[in-house]
């Protein structure tokens, strides 16, 4: 698990990271240092893991969706990534 686990904080980070961390901080509700908590690698944070619902914001927001992705890797998943516009269609919030 700590592979695992050290491999979801750096793809955290670069999910922040893209994102930006302010619009991070914005989209989440969470304040920098907890973001930053998320993907430390600090003995104090081992276990410090950001929520699925921030993951899945900020993923929809980013230009790439590191986190999922990451997961799907890690359960040896293939995803592939529908167009927005199909996305909010799919889930009734299109035209």
């Amino acid at each position: 698990m700590q592979v695992v686990g050290s491999y979801l904080k750096k793809h955290i980070e670069a999910l922040v990271k893209n994102v930006g961390i302010e619009n991070a901080c914005t989209i989440t509700g969470r304040s920098k240092a907890t973001l930053g908590g998320y993907y430390s690698d600090n003995p104090e944070h081992y276990d410090r893991y950001m929520p699925i619902d921030a993951v899945t914001a900020l993923d929809k927001t980013a230009s790439f969706p590191h986190v999922t992705t990451d997961l799907g890797e890690v359960i040896c998943a293939t995803l592939s990534r529908n167009s927005r516009d199909q996305v909010q269609k799919n889930m009734g919030q299109g035209a």
